[in-house]
């Protein structure tokens, strides 16, 4: 009986090694806050990682658009929720609505690094430490 339980909680312990190990590696990019925000409110405020992959929405290729880049830092702060149109001709999307929320009028979602609007679009924009993103409505 005493072998039974060792051989029981050698197993358990090797289940939790591997299921951490998952969690871990989905992870194990920079992390980076990212926030989302309209002109009146900020809708969410999150830490995300970058991951290993790819951001294929709105029929983006695989090998276009990095998990490990702005898009993929919007996808992981949101949990997919967010639309866009994907731009061969670039490689990369115009956000259409995050969270639900559609810009009105000629106003658009915005990528503010750092502090100052993104020269890139959203797939061009590399995850680094501690970098502070943010998607916002802007005129």
């Amino acid at each position: 009986m005493h072998r039974n339980l060792v051989v029981a909680l050698v197993g358990a312990l090797a289940i939790a090694v591997a299921v951490a190990g998952g969690a871990l590696a989905a992870s194990t990019g920079p992390a980076v806050k990212v926030q989302i925000k309209t002109q009146s409110k900020t809708l969410k405020t999150a830490v995300v990682h970058g991951r290993t992959g790819w951001i294929t929405k709105a029929g983006a290729p695989k090998g276009k658009c990095s998990a490990n880049s702005g898009a993929g830092a919007l996808n992981a702060a949101t949990h997919g929720k967010w639309t866009a149109k994907w731009y061969p001709k670039f490689g990369d999307y115009l956000v259409g609505s995050v969270l639900g929320v559609k810009p009105k009028g000629k106003d658009f979602w915005e990528l503010v690094v750092n502090g100052k609007p993104a020269s890139s679009g959203i797939c061009h924009v590399k995850l680094k430490a501690h970098q502070t993103i943010v998607f916002k409505i802007a005129k």
